[in-house]
C-alpha cells in the first residue's frame, strides 16, 4: 500500500525545467509550427515551386540566340524573395530571442494541471486549454494554440530538464493532456494507410515521369548526335536537354523522398530509381560534349566528334 502511494507521488511529481531558449531553438519551433498548419505547408510548397519554375525559366532563357535578352533582374528578384522567405523563421527567432534575453533565465514546472513559468521579471500559469496540441522535434516540444494558424506557441526544449529520463515523463504528460498535431496520421490508422498508398502511387508516377523526361532529353539532341543521318548545322537543343535532365532528376529525388520512411517501398523505389538514373546518365554522356556551346543558337558535329558552335 505504501509502495503504491509512493509510486503515485513519483508519477504526479511535476517535471522541472530550467532554460533560456536559443535562436536556433526558436527558429526550429517556428518551422515546426509551419509544418503543422495548412497555411505553413502551402507557403512551403509555393516556395519550392517558385524556385523550380524560376530555375527552369532561367535555364531556358539563356539558351540559343535570345540569351542576351534574359531578364536577370526579374530572376534575381525572385531569388531574393525566396531567400527572404527561407530566412524568415531565423529573423523572427532573432527578435523573439532578444525579448527572451531581457526576461532572463526561465524556470518552470509541467504537470497535469498545466505549465508554470517564472523569470526574473514575470511569471505565468498556463492551462492546457490554451495549447491543446503539440509537435515534437528531436530537440523540442512545441505547444500550439487552438486556432488554425497556431498564432500562439510555447517552446519547451528537451535540454531544459536535468535528467534525460525526465524527457519521457514530460512527453507522457503532454500525451495525456494534449493531442499531437499529426495524430490524425498516426501509424496504423486509416488516414495513415491511405497516405501510404498515395505515397507509393506517387513515387511510381514520379519515376515514370523522370524516365519520360530523360527520353525527351535524348530526343532533343538526337539530330545533333547523329550527323550521318542528319548532316549539316542543327539547332542547339543541348540547353533544353539539360533542363529536361534536371527535371527528371528532381522527379526521381521526389519519388525517393515520398517513400524514404516506408520500408516496403523503399527498396523497390531505390532499385527503380537507379535504373532510371542510369538512363539519365546515358543521355548526359551524349549531351556533355555540347555544353561548351550553351549560348550558341546553332551547333554542328565535326568529323572528329567535336562540336562547333554557330551564333547566328
Amino acid at each position: 500500500m505504501a509502495e503504491g502511494r509512493e509510486t503515485d507521488a513519483i508519477a504526479e511529481r511535476p517535471v522541472e525545467l530550467a532554460y533560456l531558449p536559443t535562436v536556433g531553438e526558436l527558429a526550429s519551433a517556428l518551422r515546426a509550427r509551419a509544418r503543422s498548419t495548412g497555411a505553413g505547408r502551402l507557403r512551403g510548397r509555393a516556395l519550392v515551386w517558385t524556385v523550380a519554375v524560376t530555375l527552369v525559366g532561367a535555364l531556358l532563357s539563356t539558351a540559343g540566340s535570345g540569351h542576351r535578352d534574359t531578364p536577370w533582374p526579374l530572376y534575381a528578384g525572385v531569388v531574393a524573395v525566396a531567400a527572404l522567405m527561407t530566412a524568415t523563421p531565423w529573423l523572427q527567432a532573432r527578435h523573439l530571442h532578444r525579448l527572451a534575453e531581457r526576461q532572463g533565465d526561465i524556470r518552470g514546472t509541467v504537470d497535469d494541471t498545466g505549465v508554470r513559468l517564472t523569470t526574473a521579471h514575470s511569471s505565468a500559469a498556463i492551462d492546457w486549454h490554451l495549447y491543446p496540441r503539440y509537435v515534437e522535434t528531436p530537440e523540442l516540444f512545441v505547444l500550439l494554440s487552438a486556432d488554425r494558424s497556431a498564432v500562439g506557441f510555447l517552446v519547451l526544449p528537451k535540454r531544459a530538464v536535468a535528467d534525460p529520463k525526465e524527457v519521457d515523463r514530460l512527453r507522457a504528460v503532454l500525451d495525456r493532456r494534449l493531442v499531437r498535431a499529426d495524430a490524425a496520421g498516426a501509424p496504423g490508422g486509416p488516414r495513415s494507410r491511405g497516405r501510404a498508398v498515395g505515397r507509393g502511387a506517387g513515387s511510381v508516377a514520379l519515376l515514370l515521369l523522370g524516365l519520360l523526361l530523360f527520353f525527351f532529353a535524348f530526343a532533343a539532341v538526337r539530330t545533333a548526335t547523329h550527323p550521318d543521318h542528319f548532316p549539316g548545322i542543327q539547332n542547339n537543343t543541348a540547353p533544353m536537354a539539360v533542363v529536361l535532365l534536371g527535371l527528371g532528376t528532381l522527379a526521381v529525388a521526389g519519388a525517393w523522398r515520398l517513400v524514404r520512411r516506408m520500408a516496403a517501398m523503399r527498396t523497390v523505389t531505390a532499385v527503380l530509381a537507379v535504373l532510371v538514373l542510369l538512363a539519365g546518365g546515358t543521355v548526359l554522356y551524349r549531351v556533355g560534349p555540347m555544353l561548351h556551346c550553351w549560348g550558341a543558337a546553332r551547333i554542328a558535329r565535326g568529323s572528329e566528334g567535336a562540336y562547333v558552335c554557330y551564333d547566328f
